[in-house]
């Protein structure tokens, strides 16, 4: 890895043959930022807290990753025990947004290209808004408005409470990426290559970053600063008031893991296996490990260690725990299915999704099984923990989980 103070590209192309369970044709070179995502899927496997500087002023679970520095934690409690379902909503196509949960409501995406908002307790439907493509972007809920992107090439703000568009603003690419919400900003990518910051109350474009690849990973912001990766195999880091640059950093191949940020320090994953430390005020490497596979989902963070799950075709199905300051693996658990999505951690448990449609609880300290539960169809959705259920998206269904009655 290498690291510099201005952008720079690279002429190697992003290898999606490691993934033996998923098929990506792609239109364009994933560099030049304007290529198109489609997805065929065959199944071959066989079944064998800590603080951010900046926290929203919410309960619940109101952005991927619960917050701005996509810790994957809460405050909130998880179930107890095992668990069962509470509530189920169908909706059109699959899920691959993440949802949010603010408030006793619900809102997530679909691939039939709507967002939806439902009742946390009922799963009925409090209202659909509907755009004119598939909504992979995970929606963020901050002062009674959703900011979710779409497929459409749009970014929009809908109310909380009824649907209704307050404002929408065009990019010049599918918008996958999850939204961040801070100080009255939204920082967003694009597949045309740019990040994002609007201003939250207007729509109107604050400024953009431009790099030499598509931005399908949330950002994350931390003390003033903006920090994201691209297909182009760099991780920025950019001032959160004026888009400057303030420091890249080179991976070794594409990056669609959202970083993760606790203690001045930025974790983040890339296609080719590694998971990276990164010094927050100077882009220096602390430490790196080796997955063995693609990581694709972000990390979760606490006080002490970093979790985070590979996706590959049949070596290294695994979740790790790593030592936050050292970088060295305190355990890691093989799960038997790829694992494409982000970890929530919450009150010693690691919540953990999988391709095969499994949700996984495994204990923090020592990665033992607390337990499993089989949702039955394909998992893209990271999960949600809040008033002690989780939320989910497994195929074209939202599922509420609850504890188990004993």
């Amino acid at each position: 890895m290498s690291s510099s103070d201005n952008s720079s590209s690279n002429e190697e192309t992003p290898s999606t043959d490691e993934v033996a369970t998923e098929t990506r044709t792609q239109t364009e070179n994933p560099r030049t930022g304007t290529d198109t995502e489609t997805e065929t899927e065959t199944e071959t496997e066989t079944e064998t807290e800590t603080e951010t500087e900046e926290q929203p002023e919410i309960s619940g679970w109101p952005m991927f990753q619960s917050d701005q520095a996509n810790s994957g934690i809460t405050a909130e409690s998880g179930p107890s025990g095992g668990v069962s379902e509470y509530w189920a909503f169908q909706t059109g196509e699959d899920i691959h947004s993440s949802p949010a949960v603010v408030d006793g409501t619900v809102y997530v995406g679909s691939n039939d290209e709507s967002v939806y908002a439902l009742n946390a307790a009922t799963g009925e439907k409090q209202w659909e808004y509907s755009t004119d493509s598939s909504v992979e972007s995970s929606p963020a809920v901050v002062a009674g408005t959703v900011y979710i992107g779409s497929n459409d090439t749009t970014v929009y703000a809908l109310d909380a409470a009824t649907g209704k568009e307050e404002w929408s603003f065009s990019t010049g690419g599918p918008v996958q990426t999850d939204p961040v919400v801070s100080e009255g900003t939204v920082y967003i990518g694009s597949d045309d290559a740019n990040l994002y910051a609007i201003d939250a109350a207007t729509g109107d474009q604050q400024w953009a970053f431009h790099t030499d690849g598509d931005i399908t990973a949330s950002p994350a912001v931390y003390d003033g600063r903006v920090f994201f990766g691209s297909l182009d195999y760099h991780l920025y880091a950019v001032d959160a008031a004026t888009g400057d640059q303030q420091w890249s950093v080179e991976a070794e191949s594409y990056i669609r893991s959202a970083p993760a940020v606790a203690d001045n320090t930025v974790y983040f994953g890339e296609g080719g296996g590694i998971v990276y430390a990164i010094a927050v005020d100077t882009g220096e490497q602390q430490w790196s490990f080796d997955t063995g596979g693609p990581v694709w989902g972000s990390p979760a963070v606490t006080e002490d260690s970093v979790y985070i799950g590979s996706y590959h075709s049949s070596t290294t199905r695994n979740v790790y725990a790593i030592r936050g300051d050292s970088g060295d693996q305190r355990w890691d658990k093989p799960l038997n299915s790829p694992i494409p999505v982000s970890p929530a951690v919450i009150d010693g448990t690691v919540y953990l999704g999988t391709v095969r449609g499994n949700l996984h609880a495994l204990e923090t300290y020592t990665g033992d099984r607390e337990w499993d539960f089989q949702l039955g169809s394909r998992i893209h959705s990271s999960p949600a923990v809040a008033d002690k259920r989780i939320y989910l998206g497994s195929g074209d269904t939202l599922y509420a989980l609850t504890e188990q009655e004993q």
